[in-house]
């Protein structure tokens, strides 16, 4: 048989037609199969999907199996893991697949081959009470070295208070993990805001754990990827950080925050030269980010590069902006460049010191009476220089928690 998947609930409306004549002609079917139950009940689901059947020489479908993916993490390793359940056995005991009368065990045979090609930990078969040959068409295809099985309870809901056990039976992947080691494609989105509530939390390990594992299933996503190189700061791996946003840039050259970012994994690592020219070619088209512009200065500094240094903290003073992060950077370069001043100063007079015979020897020499000590001056430790504060509330390097990913960032908060 050949197989489609229908996932739209537009698609869903489409084939009405057949459903409803397959329903009438399947003695198997009940009311949770129905195209008016299903109508109610798959919009209210986020991950569903639909198994349409169809003979070659067929233009019709002969046979429809409902399903819906739900994940789950598991306990042991901390993977997320994703579960497939039959949506239409419920209260039926039967397993949920609406067929042609005389084409059951193909359609099943069919169905199981296409769900052992999912992405996928443990499938769920609700509602076992009533015997099924369609059910044990579809077991008998998972009953090979790679699955176990095992038998559940779960409840369920009538139209009273009250609450019965029924039974059900669960296929489970030998391993414990997804078949193929990766997420079911229609779980991606939802592990990643998984992992970002997790982060928020500080649950790095587990953050960690859902990032990698979507950026497993889906290499290209960016969010993923730029999750997990702030909880790589966070974790004070600059390195791993530094090649994620390097992979990122190299898909969006033109990323502000990313850049901003990559500047800061950077100056983390000590690398201020590498440091200072990202914050360069970022200032180069976004020249109101005041913020890069403070820890251009610094990264100069740190460099070396004194006087070029100084131009950039003073360059503060040619920009006339009301923003306030650009004010605080701005009061924070006056503090600098008044530092370093002072620090010349001292130099100065230090080298001059050095160069000249002390008084006290040749007063002595020529009979003066003693002369008063000189004034020991203290200078500023370097580290104070090197990181004159940064404007309060402002990180020199990631936000404390995930943020959303924005390519161009914001032109007021970075």
């Amino acid at each position: 048989m050949f197989a489609e998947i229908i996932e739209r609930i537009e698609d869903f409306e489409n084939i009405r037609k057949t459903w409803d004549e397959l329903y009438r002609s399947d003695p198997d079917s009940h009311p949770c199969l129905s195209w008016d139950w299903l109508r109610q009940y798959l919009p209210r689901q986020e991950r569903w999907f639909i198994l349409a059947l169809r003979r070659p020489d067929d233009a019709d479908y002969c046979a429809f199996l409902p399903l819906r993916v739900a994940t789950y993490r598991d306990k042991t390793s901390g993977l997320f893991c994703d579960e497939i359940l039959m949506i239409g056995n419920h209260g039926s005991g039967r397993a949920g697949l609406l067929c042609m009368p005389g084409l059951e065990n193909e359609a099943a045979d069919a169905s199981a081959s296409i769900i052992r090609r999912e992405n996928w930990a443990s499938l769920r078969f609700d509602y076992l009470d009533l015997a099924s040959d369609r059910t044990e068409r579809l077991l008998d295809a998972f009953a090979d070295e790679q699955f176990i099985r095992e038998d559940g309870v779960g409840r369920e809901s009538g139209f009273d208070v009250s609450e019965r056990p029924v039974r059900c039976l669960i296929v489970k992947t030998r391993t414990g993990r997804n078949l193929r080691d990766c997420l079911n494609h229609r779980s991606i989105d939802f592990v990643f805001e998984r992992a970002m509530d997790l982060h928020s939390q500080g649950k790095l390990d587990a953050a960690e754990t859902g990032y990698r594992q979507v950026i497993h299933a889906a290499p290209k996503h960016v969010y993923a990827r730029y999750g997990l190189a702030q909880l790589c700061t966070e974790r004070g791996d600059h390195a791993e950080a530094e090649h994620l946003y390097r992979g990122l840039l190299s898909a969006m050259p033109e990323a502000d925050k990313i850049q901003h970012r990559l500047g800061d994994a950077l100056m983390a690592q000590a690398r201020y030269h590498d440091a200072s020219e990202t914050f360069e070619d970022l200032l180069a088209r976004s020249a109101h980010l005041g913020l890069v512009r403070f820890k251009l200065a610094v990264c100069l500094l740190a460099a070396g590069q004194r006087d070029a240094a100084i131009a950039i903290f003073r360059s503060f003073e040619d920009i006339a902006s009301d923003d306030p992060e650009h004010l605080r950077c701005k009061l924070r370069s006056r503090e600098a460049v008044s530092r370093l001043r002072l620090r010349s100063a001292m130099e100065e007079q230090r080298t001059a010191k050095r160069t000249q015979k002390p008084l006290s020897e040749a007063g002595r020499r020529s009979g003066e009476g003693p002369v008063a000590p000189a004034i020991a001056v203290r200078l500023l430790p370097p580290a104070a220089l090197l990181k004159p504060s940064l404007p309060a509330g402002v990180s020199a390097h990631l936000h404390a928690r995930p943020i959303r990913f924005d390519p161009n960032g914001s032109k007021r908060k970075h």
